[in-house]
């Protein structure tokens, strides 16, 4: 006698689990960037997206690990949605980074991802900190990744060029009631923590935008800063002035 088929488990999740149980839960959980803080500093690292090539300082010599070139994993994603709540990651363990648009094929045989795009890697506003046994939920949970993707797009506007708002009925129970009154969602207020890091921040890309005959990708940088400042006028960026 053959053994029953497990079946899928996300469908096996969804019959059991409390959409509107587990929206409270989460509206109580996820962590968002202040909409100040996001306007001051909308993109940390325009110079890395997801699988770029990473390099040592002086970006004249790739960086390695055991004799192999490293590439950029979620490190420096999850640097610029730390330092935009104020926090650093010795202070916050047990919290994940997680994007809000990125691959939707749960496959990943797509090759389509925000996350591989510098203009949306390292954004906060393409960025929650969620406890990490919930980081699941964010990836594959199609109704809550509309809730999040809705409500990023009311608190920064925030919608990547080639996709389009999805529906709000789409998101079904899975959207936090607190999420669509006039109020919004909780955010973790800008403060000087966060404040001097930008300007930090923004200091070294500058110094960076100088260096010559090296790897940095200038161009790429200067682009995606062009794109953030046509969205975001008056942010730190605008220091930068000329190397822009």
């Amino acid at each position: 006698m053959s053994e029953p088929e497990i079946g899928d488990g996300l469908a096996a999740f969804a019959d059991v689990v409390d959409p509107v149980a587990m929206a409270e839960m989460l509206n109580k959980l996820v962590r968002w960037p202040d909409p100040e803080a996001v306007a001051r500093l909308p993109v940390w690292f325009p110079e890395l997206a997801r699988k770029m090539p990473l390099y040592k300082a002086g970006w004249m010599e790739r960086a390695t690990n055991k004799k192999r070139p490293k590439t950029e994993g979620n490190t420096s994603a999850n640097t610029a949605l730390t330092r935009t709540l104020n926090q650093s990651s010795k202070a916050r363990p047990h919290w994940t980074c997680c994007h809000i648009w990125g691959n939707d094929d749960t496959s990943y045989a797509s090759g389509h991802s925000e996350v591989n795009d510098p203009r949306y890697y390292s954004s906060p506003a393409n960025m929650v900190l969620v406890p990490t046994p919930l980081k699941a939920i964010t990836d594959f949970v199609p109704q809550f990744k509309i809730a999040l993707r809705l409500t990023a797009y009311r608190l920064y506007g925030f919608l990547p060029d080639a996709r389009t708002l999805p529906d709000r009925a789409d998101a079904g129970d899975w959207m936090p009631i607190e999420w669509t009154e006039p109020a919004g969602p909780a955010v973790v207020r800008f403060g000087k923590v966060a404040e001097t890091a930008m300007k930090r921040r923004v200091a070294q890309i500058s110094d960076d935008l100088k260096l010559v005959g090296t790897a940095y990708p200038a161009g790429q940088v200067r682009e995606t800063i062009g794109y953030w400042c046509a969205r975001k006028p008056e942010s730190l960026f605008d220091t930068i002035g000329g190397d822009v």
